[in-house]
């Protein structure tokens, strides 16, 4: 079974994919949360990434486990929720948040 989301984390210079096995009902809420504490580091694009990546990873229970989460420079992992290839964009190059239609960030 398992709740299967992805994340595509764009930065200016490429995207990282974020994989979660068990906690797809909540990426998009760990997603603005994400972006809320990476804040301080808005205008430093390698520390915030590092942030997201580091509250995804918390947030979904896998820190320290072989399992859980996945990181990947490609897409290659199932959705569950939609996503072509993924249901959550986390855009720090906008900075925002999108997922079925919903908008963090900016107007």
């Amino acid at each position: 079974m398992g709740d299967r989301r992805m994340a595509e984390i764009r930065t200016s210079e490429g995207s990282l994919y974020f994989y979660t096995h068990w906690t797809g009902h909540s990426l998009e809420n760990d997603a603005v949360e994400a972006m809320r504490l990476a804040t301080p580091r808005k205008h430093d694009e390698f520390y915030a990434l590092r942030r997201v990546v580091d509250h995804l990873i918390l947030a979904s229970g896998s820190r320290d486990n072989e399992t859980g989460s996945g990181l990947m420079l490609k897409p290659n992992a199932e959705d569950q929720y939609g996503g072509k290839p993924c249901s959550v964009l986390i855009d720090l190059v906008k900075w925002e948040v999108l997922w079925s239609g919903y908008h963090y960030g900016p107007k």
